[in-house]
């Protein structure tokens, strides 16, 4: 009786040994998604940066300060329409072995701090709207035709200025006359879209339909 007693005692440890090992195997896979999120997206804005770089080495100097001049604009429209504040994003251009090279600052209320990819410090996103008014710039700057493609556009942008990206991406679609296709999960990006699209699975099989 005492040796069934213990055996039963034995695998109730051997049991929550195994519930907790498999509690941190679950805990590790998690933490392991979210960092190859946080690279891939930290990957994607950098190369929003390399993209303003080589576009800045291709220019004549009379050109690199007149694009200069449009991606501060751009950018500094964009997260001052999604955040409401006072910023001013800087582009300072510096000759290095024989390469312009561009140094990203930001000022905002009286303070100005140098953005150095990739950058996830600050609240709200203001990292991604960055990134992204840099590829919507370059995209007007390289004389890039056709529709704009964006996937996932400002994903790590907090949800209460999310109507604020939809309303700017409308704003610079108008003004710019480009097309913008948006691949998003975002319904509040969808809902700006003349039209609009879902895909959705059913059975294992996708079903497209207008939403």
């Amino acid at each position: 009786m005492y040796k069934l007693l213990k055996v039963k005692a034995d695998m109730r440890q051997a049991s929550s040994r195994l519930s907790a090992l498999i509690g941190q195997r679950d805990l590790l896979r998690q933490q392991k998604e979210e960092a190859q999120a946080r690279l891939k997206a930290a990957q994607e804005e950098l190369n929003n940066y390399d993209l303003v770089q080589i576009l800045l080495q291709k220019t004549s100097a009379y050109a690199r300060e007149q694009a200069k001049q449009q991606i501060e604009d751009i950018v500094t429209s964009a997260l001052t329409v999604v955040f409401g504040k006072d910023y001013r994003f800087i582009v300072n251009i510096d000759v290095k072995a024989n390469q312009p090279v561009a140094e990203y600052w930001l000022e905002s209320e009286g303070v100005t701090t140098q953005l150095k990819p990739p950058d996830y410090d600050r609240g709200g996103g203001v990292a991604d709207v960055v990134s992204l008014a840099l590829k919507l710039a370059v995209g007007e700057l390289s004389g890039v035709r056709g529709p704009l493609f964006l996937d996932e556009a400002a994903k790590h942008v907090s949800q209460e200025y999310v109507q604020n990206v939809a309303f700017f991406l409308k704003e610079f679609s108008q003004k710019f006359n480009r097309q913008m296709i948006l691949v998003t999960h975002s319904a509040t990006l969808a809902e700006i879209g003349d039209t609009r699209i879902g895909i959705r699975q059913n059975g294992g099989r996708s079903i497209v339909e207008s939403i």
